[in-house]
């Protein structure tokens, strides 16, 4: 799955239906979106070998929102984000996770800054790839790796705010921390992320 084909596709979509609003009661106020590169802790796991990883995690992804009201917005998000794991397991394991929604959220303004706080609901795929030796740079087949996929539904609350930078071009920098439930109960590992990037806003 590309995502950056899906965000060029929702993109083009909401710019479309905003551009053909009417300019007198139009029901789209407005629209922003872009992309974000994210980094968090990530702790805990859920896998038969006991092993409890905590570790830092990395990520990229973006958004496409409309604004429907002087505070209300709805859209669109989704990312990926993989953390390393080397404890217990050799260089090359990791969890890696994949996560696309429906959001909503309030946005406020005040001068040049425009917090907002909101929650994105739906779901992804985690990806668990476990070397217990092995070195993942040969080309050699690796007789005791173990690969796991499994997915879930995700509950994403997450607070922010965009700076104005120019009539159209705004910095955003957003926290959250995503709540995936599996068939197994609540998914892990989890933690919090901090998301810095840009949004064209409209």
């Amino acid at each position: 799955m590309n995502l950056r084909r899906i965000f060029l596709s929702l993109t083009a979509i909401f710019a479309c239906t905003a551009a053909m609003a009417s300019d007198g009661d139009k029901v789209i106020k407005g629209f922003s979106g872009g992309m974000m590169v994210h980094t968090g802790y990530q702790f805990g796991g859920d896998n038969p070998y006991g092993l409890n990883f905590s570790n830092a995690t990395f990520g990229i992804g973006g958004c496409a929102k409309l604004r429907f009201t002087e505070h209300f917005r709805t859209g669109f998000e989704g990312y990926f984000s993989i953390a390393p794991t080397k404890r217990g397991v050799e260089s090359g394991s990791h969890n890696k996770l994949f996560w696309t929604g429906a959001l909503a959220d309030w946005i406020w303004q005040t001068g040049k800054f425009y917090p907002y706080v909101g929650a994105t609901v739906g779901g992804g795929m985690e990806t668990a790839l476990y070397m217990f030796e092995g070195d993942k740079h040969d080309w050699i087949p690796e007789g005791n790796a173990v690969l796991n996929k499994k997915p879930f539904f995700a509950f994403d609350p997450f607070v922010g705010v965009e700076y104005a930078v120019g009539k159209a071009l705004r910095l955003t920098l957003k926290a959250d921390w995503m709540i995936a439930i599996n068939s197994d109960g609540l998914n892990r590992p989890q933690g919090p992320r901090i998301y810095f990037g840009f949004i064209f806003a409209h």
